[in-house]
């Protein structure tokens, strides 16, 4: 290994020595807005075919030496502005003024996009309909981490699920997160430990935009795609040194430090990025329990929003050329820390991890990818990436002091008994794909195979009173693997030059298994192992029609599948019961989408709408342990509950109103239901609201206003969300109901200022310190708006580049 990384070192020391040829050709200009006329800075400048660029400056010029001689064409791009090309002839010591003028391109027409077809397209050309968050937009809503990023994204509901350790998780058309596949460069390496929190724990400093595509995606994906795909792509090096480093500031001690940095060589041909973010925050008691606005907005001395101190760090090193003319390898890198702490605080009661009301949490993941890409001269493409994954968590909360308490007289146990739940996860993800042109037809045939290996262990109390070991204390083991290995095949077929087809087809084996033990005899019989084996044929097609220089139509029909393995909930839950049976006769779930869409795309406005609807077979639900399972030693159960729907339609309208003025709306319209009432609430006043799928809002929708006079932007954006059903779980059962809730909507603000290569910024979330008006400490899922009020913050940035 040792021996591996002195050569890889020396290769990269070797191509930094190759000098570059010294032609004394030089070209020198400016770029300007075509209607302002005003010089834009940092306007990348590309000589297309090679792997030289620069930036202009901050005063929107550039220059470029040693240029290739003859006939070079040079690209100016710039986000929020139209690409351009133009042709130059260069000779040996001689210089060439070149000048651009950009038209805006507001409604970001030729953003690049993969995530659709694995194959790059501008936006408005891509078959399948992708919605991008760009780095600009990430910004403009200071947001610190993915979860923020991608609130008020049409058909997308970001929301914490537990009042007490903030779990967060993400729903895509109706569906949980369990059916949405989270991708890092294409890779989807973001599962597991990770569907547990992991969208507050990435943050998004080195994020160059995020993909997002609707519909079942397992043609191309794999398991898990059943609602669609969230890609998230990092940051590629600049052509000319760059750093940036933030400092913000908030109430409650929501603070952030972050620093970015990206360099090549001279030559080009080798790029570095390097990025690191520390996010704090202080527990926050704002409300309490209660059932009206004014009884909820009174502290309880429980954290609603836990402690918490996330760290951040990743790099990425780009080396063109390494083995051949047109090849590329990547090879990035990311950890993530977090300690999150909440419960009782009082004294800082909720500091001792072992005390009762307490949550602590501490997660360490590594994330590892290697990427090689290789072009050939017969228009084909070779793409192949490995990635490796570890990923521990730690956790503590008071189940186990709970169960022991309750079946010693409210007797204490022994400090050396007290242990917290651990876990060990690692996977290693690889993908080959091989793309080819073949007249009006682009071919991508891939394999992806997936492994993953996740071990557990806790304190448990045998609670059940019938049981003869009524009292006992014992430590339970788990041991869960999969490994995953898919076959794809994708032909974009461009019929004319306004229809293009793209049917594709992936056939999955997937392989999981896991088991128990523990370290003294506590069951009579002992806990049997779960096996899975399952094949999966997913199809997929996808229709795009250019009716117009303006309007696109496009048709999406898909099958996805998931196989019942590595369930966020499980983790959610696990360090209080990790015992959750899947049988063996457990059924994936699969299901057939559809998706609609047309899209105008005007210079000045953009319009959208987007029919979809995802039937779901053989849905899987969380459960208490039956009578059967619960006498094998299981305290919960996946089971197969009903088949399921989603459906609804979403518009939007962007619009560049007038100069410097832009406002974007969209709206949703939700229906999703299963086939019968859920046997949970069989026989009560709420059979029949369980058929409606809890937490769907009817209507979901966003508004967005945005004003950039010169040097300042103010941005305002608000997020409204519909009336919902949500289960609630008394511990007094006649109690339990489930809610119909009110609608509501939340506000937020923002404004800065750029002062040369320094940006001070203000803002506040929840401006209008909207509480969810109903508040329940038995059920800690009870919660589905805000239960802390306003968010303020300031900050200063600072980006440099020569």
């Amino acid at each position: 290994m040792k021996r591996t990384f002195i050569l890889i070192i020396g290769l990269l020391l070797l191509l930094q020595s190759q000098a570059q040829e010294k032609t004394d050709a030089m070209l020198f200009g400016d770029v300007k807005s075509s209607t302002s006329k005003e010089h834009i800075p940092y306007v990348t400048i590309i000589v297309k075919g090679t792997r030289m660029g620069t930036t202009t400056d901050g005063t929107g010029h550039y220059k470029l030496a040693n240029l290739p001689l003859g006939k070079c064409v040079i690209a100016a791009q710039s986000l929020g502005y139209k690409i351009q090309e133009k042709e130059v002839f260069m000779e040996r010591g001689k210089a060439v003024e070149l000048f651009f003028e950009l038209e805006e391109d507001m409604m970001n027409l030729e953003q690049v996009v993969v995530t659709g077809t694995r194959t790059k397209h501008y936006i408005k050309d891509v078959p399948i309909r992708t919605e991008v968050i760009t780095a600009k937009s990430i910004e403009n809503r200071n947001a610190a981490n993915l979860y923020e990023a991608l609130e008020g994204t049409p058909g997308i509901r970001v929301e914490q699920q537990c009042q007490y350790c903030n779990f967060s998780m993400i729903r895509m058309q109706g569906l949980g997160s369990e059916n949405t596949q989270v991708l890092i460069n294409g890779q989807p390496i973001y599962s597991g430990l990770a569907g547990v929190y992991g969208l507050q724990q990435m943050g998004t400093d080195d994020v160059d935009r995020v993909e997002i595509t609707k519909g079942a995606g397992s043609a191309l994906y794999g398991s898990g795609a059943i609602a669609g795909a969230i890609n998230i792509i990092t940051k590629e090096p600049s052509f000319v040194p760059e750093i940036s480093a933030d400092v913000e500031f908030g109430n409650f001690g929501t603070n952030k430090y972050s620093v970015y940095s990206s360099l090549r060589n001279e030559k080009g041909n080798i790029g570095l990025t390097i990025n690191a973010q520390k996010l704090t925050g202080d527990a926050i008691d704002q409300t309490g329990e209660g059932t009206s606005k004014d009884e909820v907005k009174h502290k309880d001395g429980i954290s609603d929003r836990v402690a918490s101190n996330l760290n951040n760090a990743g790099f990425g090193l780009y080396v063109d050329g390494l083995f051949s003319e047109n090849d590329q390898l990547i090879l990035r890198g990311r950890y993530i820390y977090e300690k999150r702490e909440g419960g009782i605080m009082d004294d800082d009661y909720y500091r001792n991890p072992f005390t009762d009301g307490t949550e602590n949490i501490t997660t360490d993941r590594y994330e590892t990818e290697l990427s090689y890409n290789k072009m050939f001269k017969d228009a084909s493409e070779l793409n192949f990436s490995v990635a490796y994954t570890s990923h521990d968590r730690t956790a503590t909360n008071d189940t186990y002091l709970g169960d022991y308490m309750a079946t010693h007289d409210d007797n204490t146990p022994d400090v050396r008994d007290m242990r917290p739940y651990l876990a060990d996860e690692n996977s290693v993800t690889g993908t080959l794909t091989y793309g080819k042109r073949l007249g009006n037809h682009h071919l991508l045939i891939g394999a992806q195979g997936f492994y993953d290996k996740l071990e557990e262990s806790g304190m448990y109390v045998i609670v059940d009173e019938e049981s003869d070991y009524y009292g006992t204390s014992y430590k339970s083991i788990g041991n869960k693997s999969a490994h995953e290995f898919g076959f794809f095949l994708q032909n974009e077929w461009n019929i004319t030059d306004k229809l293009t087809a793209v049917p594709g087809v992936r056939f999955d084996i997937h392989h999981s298994e896991e088991d128990y033990e523990a370290d003294k005899e506590v069951f009579t019989s002992s806990f049997p192992e779960s096996k899975f084996d399952r094949n999966s044929f997913s199809p997929r097609l996808a229709l795009k029609y250019e009716a117009s220089h303006r309007v696109t139509l496009r048709a999406n029909v898909g099958t996805g599948f998931r196989a019942p393995y590595g369930f966020s909930e499980d983790l959610h839950l696990c360090s209080g019961s990790p015992r959750v049976w899947k049988s063996s006769d457990l059924d994936p779930e699969r299901s057939i989408s559809y998706n609609l869409s047309a899209d105008y795309y005007g210079e000045k406005v953009r319009l959208s709408a987007n029919l979809f609807r995802t039937a779901l077979k053989d849905k899987i639900a969380f459960a208490d342990a039956g009578e059967n399972v619960a006498s094998l030693g299981y305290d919960y159960q996946w089971e197969n509950i009903d088949d399921a729907f989603v459906q609804g339609i979403e518009v939007s309208v962007m619009a560049d109103v007038v100069t410097d003025f832009g406002m974007g709306v969209d709206l949703t319209f939700n229906q999703g239901e299963y086939d019968h009432a859920r046997d949970d609430w069989k026989g009560t006043e709420y059979e029949g609201d369980s058929k409606y799928i809890s937490r769907f809002p009817s209507v979901t929708g966003n508004i967005k206003l945005e004003y950039s006079p010169k040097d300042w932007i103010f941005t305002i954006d608000g997020d409204y969300q519909g009336s919902m059903y949500i289960d609630y779980y008394s511990e007094t059962e006649e109690l339990s109901k489930i809610k119909h809730t009110d609608p509501y909507m939340l506000f937020n603000a923002k404004v800065s200022k750029k002062i040369k290569d320094f940006k001070l910024y203000a803002g506040a979330k929840n401006i209008f310190n909207y509480i969810q008006p109903e508040k329940y400490l038995d059920d800690a899922a009870f919660m589905y708006a805000p239960v802390f009020g306003t968010m303020f913050y300031a900050g200063i940035s600072v980006e440099i580049r020569r």
